[in-house]
């Protein structure tokens, strides 16, 4: 029986996820120890600790972000997770600046300055060399004109500082990672399996401690010996091995390959 969300979509991913972790510790076929708090616990557990170690727990994005007169701190959506940089439309004052487009200006050396443009043995010169003098322009002119901001990230609060004053609205754009949804993580085909496997590793470790506590129980026919010392150790591996394919980037199939030499 499958528990996918094909066969029954009625059913959350979560839930859905869940349900393969109860079947790979034998429910149905043996008594399980555990209540639903612990399978929301062990699950919970998985994407934290996938959120926490795997690049693929997140998407790169861009966020736009009108800029009042005034304010320094603004608080951003949930879901994102780290801030890389900030980018102003413009590299000079409020009204528009200095802005330079080096293709445009490649368009208009290609047009004026090539005495064949329309040929592949045009004699002018200059295109390239305008094309980088634009270049270093634009990034002489972000330094000196304030282009470039810095700022403070508290990822833990979600809170974006600017370490500067604007006194005018301004545009700008975030370069951000965004934590991916749990539902499409389950549904990645190469995340879900690691999900899956962390929760059963969890649910395995809790009832390794709760077994531990009694190492035998008296019965009528002799001592009854419990396992759980061994499903402790089998949790222990499985979450050493699932560590070591984050750091091997199998989860987000781009793992190693065959090295020689």
């Amino acid at each position: 029986m499958s528990y996918s969300n094909n066969s029954n979509p009625n059913l959350s991913a979560r839930q859905s996820l869940i349900n393969e972790v109860k079947l790979q510790l034998g429910f149905k076929i043996i008594d399980l120890e555990l209540e639903p708090e612990h399978y929301e616990f062990a699950v919970t557990n998985a994407f934290s600790r996938y959120r926490q170690r795997s690049s693929n727990a997140m998407e790169e994005s861009f966020l736009f972000l009108d800029l009042q007169p005034d304010v320094q701190t603004y608080t951003l959506p949930d879901e994102v997770q780290e801030v890389r940089s900030i980018y102003r439309r413009t590299i000079g004052g409020s009204a528009g600046g200095a802005s330079i487009d080096p293709f445009s200006l490649g368009w208009i050396n290609s047009l004026y300055l090539l005495s064949n443009p329309g040929g592949l043995g045009g004699t002018g010169s200059g295109q390239l060399a305008t094309y980088d003098f634009a270049t270093q322009f634009q990034s002489l002119a972000a330094r000196m004109f304030g282009r470039e901001v810095m700022y403070t990230w508290d990822a833990s609060q979600k809170k974006l500082t600017l370490h500067r004053k604007f006194t005018t609205v301004e545009q700008i754009a975030i370069h951000i990672y965004n934590a991916r949804p749990e539902s499409v993580l389950i549904a990645d085909p190469y995340a879900k399996p690691w999900l899956r496997d962390w929760s059963v590793a969890v649910c395995k470790q809790i009832m390794g401690e709760a077994r531990s506590k009694f190492s035998t129980i008296a019965g009528p026919q002799g001592g009854i010996t419990l396992n759980g010392e061994a499903l402790k150790s089998e949790a222990k591996e499985m979450m050493e091995r699932l560590d070591n394919d984050i750091t091997q980037l199998i989860d987000a199939h781009e793992g190693w390959g065959i090295i020689i030499g």
